[in-house]
């Protein structure tokens, strides 16, 4: 099954521009990248697990490659997962149909705004192509139509 994501990042500016999007789809994977150039800051993984898991104490930490931290949420059902690398953190979850997708979609928030409050995090759809700096709740019912709009296509392949 395909999963949905939503990416974070903590811009250096302190807002996220479609710009930085598009440098970090360029450049993001590359290891020989100039510091001065990342518009998003470098993240300590296992100190963003930390506060994460202090915020929510039944995340579960699985270690990733490298540093990266993988905390997932405890209802397995759900398939919600939040994976911290060097620069940000992406929210991922299987498509599901309307109400359920509401709910997971509101968890998601939780930690979207929470990550914004803290300590800056932007978020980015790329499925609907919308950056957010957590207060568009409005996104979540887009987020849940376009669910809906693909979840047949999905299953049908």
């Amino acid at each position: 099954m395909m999963n949905y994501a939503i990416h974070l990042y903590a811009p250096k500016t302190g807002q996220l521009t479609p710009s930085m999007i598009e440098w970090l789809y360029q450049h993001g994977q590359s290891r020989d990248q100039p510091e001065l150039y990342w518009p998003v800051r470098r993240i300590n993984t296992l100190a963003l697990a930390r506060v994460l898991i202090a915020f929510d104490r039944t995340l579960i930490p699985v270690q990733g490659e490298g540093r990266d931290v993988t905390l997932e949420y405890p209802m397995t059902e759900l398939g919600l997962s939040l994976y911290i690398h060097e620069r940000g953190v992406i929210i991922s979850f299987p498509f599901m149909g309307s109400m359920l997708a509401q709910i997971v979609l509101r968890i998601c928030y939780t930690y979207i705004r929470f990550l914004f409050d803290k300590a800056g995090f932007w978020s980015f759809d790329p499925q609907l192509n919308i950056l957010s700096y957590a207060d568009d709740f409005r996104s979540i019912d887009e987020t849940v139509e376009l669910m809906e709009a693909w979840l047949p296509r999905l299953l049908n392949s």
